[in-house]
């Protein structure tokens, strides 16, 4: 069966654009960025979500909340770092096959082999290995791709794209959701299957997408120093960025706090069991699909028309705040159900405009575009850590087992993040 890529016509490309930006891009370009995309978070959300936390549930039973926080929280600040070097060194790449296509295969084997260290890990020392190994294949393949955003995807198409790439994520936890199921009872491929179906995704890319490649005098520092010092960010001196970076930060935060410890508050607070609790998240998931692409979808249509962000973030950050309440006082799986799917409305509209808005905001997007890609990786990335560190202390406050203000607190928080655009001068 040939791929439905095949037969759109192809983007044209101009070798010399313009500088006001990239040319419009066609649909077959984007298809391909899309399918990509799922792919990888397919291999990104389906451990955060359930193959970790039914790894070490098998490995450690007692101790299996606190383990989660150290193995997530572990990869996440070893992907954060390479993400800034990897960043660097691809806006720097002079390869003939471009800046970010190298970066995307040389990430490939790397995400496999920590799949497979992850699977057969029988201690929580194994199994965060493994996951370290599989966060710097995927960071050097995210902030490759990342950057083919600004770098091909003019300004008036970047919300629709954004709200197309907005929603991966969700279709992605679904589909990790129904393989969790089947091959729950095999560690190994309980990742290995994940990596295996992002790498698959990915060769189109790496296959027939244009990947400018960049002329030794175009690069923006020579050797390790400048390379180093190209990972400075100062937000005194671009407030937007850092006003998108902060806000970007804390929508992931809050939506981390449910992401990583639903399973748990599942079955540990309101008594399901595990083998029920996969079938009733992939449940909520897919329900959730429909209400993030309707977000995503619409939202980021309408924000290119009418040329503004801001009012999107803000709907996002309310549903989200709704959401979380719902969740933090339910007693029974329908009213999780019901305060997901607000949320998951909220993160479709926040995905698709955030997306967009971050490319609007970050300067210098033809010689640093991986850079500062990068640099907003790290807000999204960053959350992994910090909520796990963060959560154990709130659940053990009035006893123990306190998701009510665990959610709560992620309500506050999405509502923080929500207001860090007003400020913003460049965008409305």
């Amino acid at each position: 069966m040939s791929h439905p890529a095949a037969k759109l016509p192809l983007p044209v490309e101009d070798a010399n654009p313009p500088h006001d930006g990239p040319a419009p891009v066609g649909n077959r370009f984007i298809t391909l960025y899309v399918i990509a995309y799922l792919g990888l978070y397919l291999a990104v959300m389906t451990p955060l979500l359930v193959s970790l936390a039914i790894r070490l549930e098998r490995i450690d039973p007692d101790g299996k909340t606190a383990s989660l926080g150290l193995v997530v929280g572990v990869g996440t600040l070893v992907s954060i770092v390479s993400g800034l070097v990897f960043g660097v060194l691809s806006d720097n790449t002079t390869a003939r096959l471009g800046r970010r296509k190298p970066w995307i295969l040389a990430g490939m084997p790397v995400l496999l082999a920590g799949a497979v260290v992850t699977g057969l890990g029988s201690t929580v020392a194994g199994v965060m290995a493994g996951f370290v190994i599989s966060q710097l294949g995927l960071s050097a393949i995210m902030t490759a791709l990342l950057a083919i955003l600004p770098d091909q995807v003019p300004e008036q198409q970047r919300g629709k794209v954004s709200g197309l790439l907005g929603f991966t994520a969700q279709i992605a936890g679904v589909i990790g959701f129904q393989l969790a199921s089947p091959l729950k009872g095999s560690g190994l491929l309980l990742f290995v299957v994940p990596a295996v179906l992002a790498c698959l995704a990915l060769l189109p890319v790496v296959l027939f997408m244009p990947d400018r490649p960049l002329r030794h005098e175009e690069r923006a520092g020579q050797g390790v120093v400048a390379m180093v010092r190209g990972l400075n960010f100062n937000p005194r001196r671009h407030p937007d960025v850092g006003w998108t970076w902060a806000g970007r930060f804390l929508i992931q935060l809050s939506l981390m706090f449910l992401t990583t410890y639903q399973l748990y508050f599942l079955t540990d607070h309101l008594g399901y069991d595990l083998d029920k609790v996969t079938g009733l998240l992939a449940l909520t998931g897919g329900v959730g699909l429909l209400m993030t692409s309707a977000g995503a979808v619409v939202s980021g249509i309408c924000s290119d028309r009418l040329g503004r962000r801001k009012p999107f973030i803000y709907a996002a950050a309310a549903a989200f705040a709704v959401g979380f309440a719902v969740v933090a006082t339910a007693s029974s799986f329908l009213q999780v159900f019901v305060g997901s799917q607000i949320i998951l409305l909220g993160a479709g509209v926040f995905g698709a405009v955030d997306i967009a808005l971050v490319t609007d905001v970050i300067p210098n997007k033809e010689t640093e575009g991986a850079r500062y890609m990068s640099i907003f990786g790290i807000a999204s990335a960053l959350p992994q850590s910090v909520a796990p560190l963060i959560a154990p202390g709130l659940l053990a406050i009035g006893g123990g087992d306190n998701y009510t203000l665990l959610f709560l607190t992620a309500a506050g928080v999405a509502v923080a993040g929500g207001l860090t655009v007003r400020p913003l001068r460049g965008v409305r």
